[in-house]
């Protein structure tokens, strides 16, 4: 018992709670991977500038050095020290989706920015990867008592919580996230299969409740009017709206998904031109700086959410098949970290991340070529977003965090 004692006492001592040494030391594969991906980014962004001032360009490359400096301080720390932290990020980061709701600023019909200063920041951004820290102190915190069904239920409460907030602003893209962030964690942990295979029947019902929401729905005659209309006519102002109740842009975005010839010039506008987009690039592209759907601004949001039309556009098949082995070979090596690593809590640490990043890129992706309904989940690495680009930084920084532990104990 004694010796016991003694090796954990050395095991803790060995790991410095601040050690900037351990950037020196880091994975040297993945910041390659990194680079790639931030390079195409960079010569993707100047390409898709929306005018010649080219500011999109270097807030990205602003961003970058920024997500940087944040990736450097979390390599700096041991990720068990952050670990212990999460509950008290939880409470903040909640706060703050509150906030959201009476102080947020207002962008495209959606609450999702909190205004400090100079300083936009995006709560629902920082909220992933607290809840990654969240998720792995909870279930190391538990062990094996997670095969306990009231305990694997307990995870979906605290991950309800944001979701609930971010779906309030809304912000439908980031709160799905959560969902597949939690099964995997929940699955790496050790959870009972059957538990996992009752909780994805029950996400299931969410066909049916998509039917209901979608039943009856014309996109002409349910549109909103505008507040100057109801002003003028206060009678016909709507009732409140049920919390459940997908919002008229939601509804439109599954709708022209499943009937886009039913308003091409409308709500399937996007995805139309983005599958042009994809399409007119065939096999090697039509050359950089020659995309005719971004110069004649026939591609809408090509500098975020569509940056992947964009590329395929000018590069074509063989330039978006790269960008996507890329990714896959970053995505694999955080894997590798994950299985790797000789804690659990460094492994549930690394498979969350990769679990967002991979999210994010085959979602963004599938909505591209029109094989998902268009929402708002940027490419990592590519989109414009200063919070989205800095919060993908904070996640390499995670993985990268992640073999530190196995080195020292090698040692």
């Amino acid at each position: 018992m004694a010796i016991s004692a003694r090796d954990m006492t050395v095991q803790n001592a060995s790991v410095r709670i601040i050690n900037p040494r351990n950037v020196l030391s880091i994975d040297f594969l993945m910041p390659v991977f990194v680079m790639m991906l931030v390079s195409i980014g960079w010569v993707t962004m100047y390409s898709a500038e929306p005018s010649d001032t080219y500011a999109h360009f270097y807030k990205q490359i602003m961003f970058f050095f920024a997500g940087a400096a944040i990736a450097a301080a979390i390599i700096s720390m041991d990720y068990r020290v952050l670990v212990s932290l999460a509950p008290a990020m939880f409470v903040v980061a909640v706060g703050m989706l509150v906030a959201v709701l009476f102080f947020a600023s207002v962008v495209n019909g959606s609450e999702r920015w909190l205004v400090l200063g100079p300083i936009r920041i995006q709560p629902s951004e920082v909220t992933k990867v607290v809840m990654v820290y969240v998720l792995a102190w909870y279930l190391t915190k538990l062990g094996m008592r997670i095969r306990r069904f009231h305990w694997f239920a307990a995870t979906f409460l605290i991950m309800a919580v944001p979701m609930l907030l971010i779906l309030k602003q809304p912000n439908l893209g980031t709160a799905a996230c959560l969902g597949p962030l939690t099964l995997v964690m929940l699955f790496v942990a050790g959870c009972r299969l059957w538990h996992l295979s009752l909780v994805i029947l029950a996400g299931l019902c969410v066909v049916p409740f998509a039917w209901y929401q979608l039943h009856g729905f014309d996109p002409v005659e349910d549109k909103p009017k505008s507040a100057t209309y109801y002003e003028a006519h206060p009678e016909e102002m709507p009732p409140p709206k049920p919390f459940y109740e997908l919002y008229y842009h939601q509804k439109m975005r599954i709708y022209t998904f499943l009937n886009p010839e039913a308003d091409p010039k409308g709500g399937a506008w996007q995805t139309i031109q983005s599958k042009v987009a994809v399409g007119s690039g065939g096999l090697s592209g039509k050359g950089y700086l020659k995309g005719t759907q971004t110069r004649l601004n026939y591609l809408p949001e090509y500098h975020t959410d569509f940056i992947f039309s964009h590329l395929a556009e000018e590069r074509g098949f063989l330039g978006g098949a790269i960008v996507i082995g890329l990714f896959a070979a970053f995505l694999l090596r955080g894997l590798m970290f994950a299985r790797d690593c000789p804690d659990m809590m460094g492994t549930l640490l690394a498979a969350g991340i990769v679990t967002i990043l991979c999210f994010h890129v085959f979602v963004n992706i599938a909505i591209t070529v029109g094989l998902m309904p268009v929402t708002g989940i940027p490419l990592p690495f590519l989109s414009y977003g200063g919070s989205f680009y800095m919060t993908t930084m904070a996640c390499v920084g995670i993985l990268l965090s992640v073999p530190m532990r196995r080195r020292i104990l090698v040692r």
